[in-house]
């Protein structure tokens, strides 16, 4: 008797289960609420969450606390439902130490009008402490506009030279294995008389280069003490690159899942 008792009981149960998502499956549009998480010095968050017949997506915020870069590349994580998986093809994004920035992520097809998990998976660091790359000086003016250094090749496509002034503006890609980093505010010139002038820091961030990816550097230099007597435009420049190209492999961090609920308010029968 007790078994026949359990037998219905577990009958019961899993009948109002099916009716349960027989209904949340009843919805025409789904609103889901807004997830906030914080694991590893890192933020995430999501609003803006929907399911409808056309397409599920949100707004995913991830806000770096650390004192590396970030790196996020979407197409690591995974949308789990019902036993199937579907991964985003979204643009990777570089998070600076300090900042926050987003991705809306998104799939196609109905299968997601009922709550669902979202396992937040490929986040790295990538050190802004690794040893630079040994790049040999640039005279100015160029006897040759391009470079290599490591991954790194940079066209020259620019040079200003007045007198108590200096532009050069440099195109560089990267075309190594790893994480391509670039930080101008190392880079300095050296006057013939010895001294060394530090680069205006025209971009105060580090530039972050995927594989196959380029981005212009401008370097940029006034006269200072020790030079005044020179004429900029005039004389030999010799850039010094100290440690401004560097190849970083990233550092995974351990994925978090994000469990998206339904907002009742408002969601569309």
């Amino acid at each position: 008797m007790k078994k026949s008792f359990l037998f219905i009981a577990s009958l019961v149960c899993l009948t109002l289960s099916v009716d349960a998502q027989k209904k949340e499956k009843s919805y025409k549009e789904i609103c889901y609420k807004d997830i906030s998480s914080e694991f590893n010095d890192i933020t995430v968050s999501t609003n803006n969450g929907i399911s409808n017949k056309e397409l599920t997506k949100f707004k995913l915020k991830i806000s770096n606390k650390t004192s590396d870069i970030l790196l996020y590349k979407p197409e690591e994580s995974t949308f789990k439902l019902e036993g199937k998986e579907v991964k985003p093809k979204e643009k990777w994004l570089f998070i600076y130490p300090t900042e926050s920035d987003f991705r809306v992520i998104n799939v196609n097809g109905t299968d997601f009008l009922v709550p669902y998990s979202f396992v937040l998976d490929g986040v790295y660091k990538i050190s802004t402490t690794a040893k630079g790359i040994d790049t040999p000086d640039f005279p100015l003016p160029a006897s040759q506009n391009e470079f290599t250094t490591g991954g790194f090749t940079c066209t020259m496509l620019n040079l200003t030279k007045e007198s108590d002034r200096t532009e050069v503006k440099f195109e560089c890609k990267y075309t190594g294995d790893k994480v391509g980093v670039i930080q101008p505010g190392r880079a300095a010139i050296k006057l013939p008389d010895g001294t060394e002038i530090a680069n205006e820091k025209i971009k105060t961030q580090p530039i972050v280069l995927s594989k196959g990816q380029s981005e212009k550097v401008t370097l940029k230099w006034f006269r200072m003490d020790g030079g005044r007597a020179q004429d900029m435009q005039k004389i030999k420049l010799l850039i010094l690159w100290r440690n401004t190209f560097s190849e970083v492999t990233p550092e995974k961090i351990k994925p978090e899942v994000l469990q998206f609920e339904i907002d009742e308010n408002l969601s569309k029968k």
